[in-house]
């Protein structure tokens, strides 16, 4: 069983997988850039909801609070989705 805090872990490195186009770990500089609004060198939680917040609703074109995989299509790879879809019970990721 995936605790919330894996869950959670996982779900921000697939949202920073999506804003960077590659894996997080490829790109740690640019990921930080992204994430880290304030400049402090560091992600805090409610830095990393906004950035969560605002890509899920760009990506979320029929506005029905989950992402499915047509609309996250060529940005993670199925075993992201899976991580990021932990319960795999609508296939879909909820926001």
């Amino acid at each position: 069983m995936m605790t919330r805090r894996t869950a959670t872990l996982n779900s921000l490195a697939a949202i920073t997988s999506i804003l960077v186009g590659r894996p997080a770990f490829a790109a740690p500089s640019r990921a930080m850039r992204l994430l880290d609004t304030d400049n402090d060198g560091t992600v805090d939680l409610d830095e990393a909801k906004k950035a969560a917040s605002t890509l899920f609703d760009k990506l979320d074109r029929d506005h029905d609070g989950t992402l499915d995989r047509r609309e996250l299509r060529g940005r993670l790879s199925a075993a992201e989705f899976a991580a990021a879809d932990p319960d795999k019970e609508r296939n879909a990721i909820e926001g």
